[in-house]
């Protein structure tokens, strides 16, 4: 008999501490808090210790190669860096992910473990969410678009992106789930999910979102190749239409998204969020230039920016956050991976080796590194669980074919 993990009798303790520490760590007014922080640390450290009686499993694989060199390097930056508040402090992120990651990885057994620990992630995530709609004025992120309001430690395209990402995550769990409290927090999240992605109004979000559900749609019944490039060319001509013709969509959302197709293909006006990143990739490539094996020291991007634009911000983008800070050597040391396991993928999906909740996590993982032009992910938990996620579930998908071969 299968063993269905979606059923609350099979959740640990250990996984009530993950779960606590997805909170903790999504949550931007949380996390700051030492004692709830470092204790949702400490809860997974101890409760590991005390189910598994202090064993922990911790063999060398491709995964923990990629996650120690990059964050080794991330530290040898330390000694040059130009900015050492700012690279130390980066660094004390880094060490977490890669202590988490090891915990993590320790619980992933086979693929039900992955889908039960992604399942804990959006409970954590969603609890996040719900926290944003009921403490922050949503008004506030609609004004920073503008320039108009500060959103304090919330910024607005991370909590769309979690929102996204949630929402996708549950169109694989929900048919999953029996017990009907799990179904009806899901339900909850996905309409908080929905309206919290409406109010942020991240070009990056709308995209990821709609493109995550074209590719669970591709993926899906990957026989059915034409009828699911007819749904998906549906899907977005319907979701451009909608955005650009309800006016309270385009007035939230819709007009940022068409600045951006403006940007690209330099017809109209771009906006000045646009242009503002336009201009520190600039101020990046200058100063990759300048020093491109090595860099400046992690996080020091936003040290340079300051000197060159008064701005003392990040890039925006993770590929240019990362040629800065670490030059070709950091961008070789974090990116290897995922040219690793998308030539992985491709020979699993074309062997059809490759399982539903495999594609989807391609999907995401795919999307997720694409939306790096925007966004800056090497510091963050969900980049860090998409690849480890992965990973496993490749490497367990492969051993059962073997298996059964």
């Amino acid at each position: 008999m299968k063993l269905n993990i979606f059923q609350f009798k099979n959740i640990s303790l250990l996984d009530v501490a993950f779960c606590i520490f997805f909170a903790i760590a999504t949550n931007a007014d949380l996390m700051v808090n030492p004692i709830l922080w470092w204790g949702s640390i400490a809860l997974i450290i101890v409760t590991q210790c005390i189910v598994n009686r202090g064993k922990l499993i911790v063999n060398l694989n491709k995964y923990k190669l990629w996650s120690l060199s990059f964050l080794l390097i991330s530290l040898l930056s330390l000694i040059y860096s130009i900015n050492k508040s700012d690279s130390f402090n980066m660094l004390k992120t880094l060490v977490i992910l890669v202590i988490i990651m090891i915990y993590v990885e320790s619980e992933l057994n086979n693929l039900y473990s992955i889908e039960k620990m992604i399942m804990l992630y959006v409970i954590g995530v969603g609890i996040t969410l719900i926290y944003v709609l009921i403490t922050q004025d949503l008004n506030q992120f609609q004004l920073a678009i503008h320039g108009e309001a500060f959103t304090g430690r919330w910024n607005g395209n991370e909590i769309g992106m979690n929102a996204a990402m949630a929402l996708i995550m549950i169109l694989y769990l929900f048919p999953k789930a029996k017990n009907l409290f799990l179904k009806t927090y899901y339900c909850i999240i996905v309409a908080v999910s929905l309206y919290l992605v409406y109010w942020m109004g991240s070009r990056k979000t709308i995209v990821f979102l709609i493109l995550g559900l074209c590719g669970v749609i591709l993926l899906k019944k990957p026989k059915k190749i034409v009828r699911n490039l007819l749904l998906v060319c549906c899907l977005i001509t319907v979701s451009w239409n909608i955005l650009m013709e309800v006016p309270s969509l385009y007035q939230n959302v819709g007009w940022r998204l068409e600045a951006l197709t403006s940007s690209i293909t330099g017809k109209g006006k771009a906006d000045s969020s646009t242009l503002l990143r336009e201009k520190y990739i600039k101020v990046g490539i200058e100063s990759f230039k300048e020093s491109p094996v090595i860099g400046y020291g992690v996080d020091s991007f936003r040290e340079i920016n300051e000197q060159k634009t008064n701005h003392h911000t990040y890039s925006h983008n993770n590929f240019i956050e990362i040629g800065v800070g670490l030059g070709v050597i950091g961008f070789i040391s974090f990116y290897w991976i995922f040219v690793y396991l998308i030539i992985k993928y491709l020979k699993l999906f074309i062997h059809k080796r490759t399982s539903f909740f495999v594609n989807v996590l391609f999907i995401l993982f795919v999307l997720y590194l694409a939306i790096q032009v925007g966004l800056v992910t090497y510091d963050s938990l969900i980049q860090w669980l998409l690849i480890l996620f992965l990973y496993k579930a490749m490497e367990f998908t492969q051993n059962s074919y073997i298996v059964n071969k």
